[in-house]
């Protein structure tokens, strides 16, 4: 998000993303750290139970945080692996 500002709300288990003109909120399914990188799987709070979850990594980028989509296949198989274990 080029712009905008997140944060956690804890409370309520949700990634919150503004933009300056409002927020968007994703539910956190789970959270891991894998090779010393947070990973968070997250879902649009709007959507139904159906919904495709996504997964994205938070980054230090100098002293800010920054969140990045997970594109890469290998990198997201490793974040699935993780997840399903941790499911076990």
């Amino acid at each position: 998000m080029s712009n905008g500002k997140f944060w956690i709300d804890e409370d309520q288990k949700e990634l919150v993303l503004s933009d300056g003109t409002g927020e968007s909120r994703f539910i956190i399914e789970d959270d891991l750290v894998i090779d010393g990188v947070k990973y968070l799987i997250i879902v649009d709070a709007r959507a139904g139970e159906d919904a495709d979850a996504t997964v994205i990594k938070i980054l230090n980028e100098g002293e800010e945080e920054i969140i990045v989509p997970v594109e890469e296949k290998e990198e997201f198989e490793k974040v699935q692996a993780a997840y399903l274990e941790d499911m076990e």
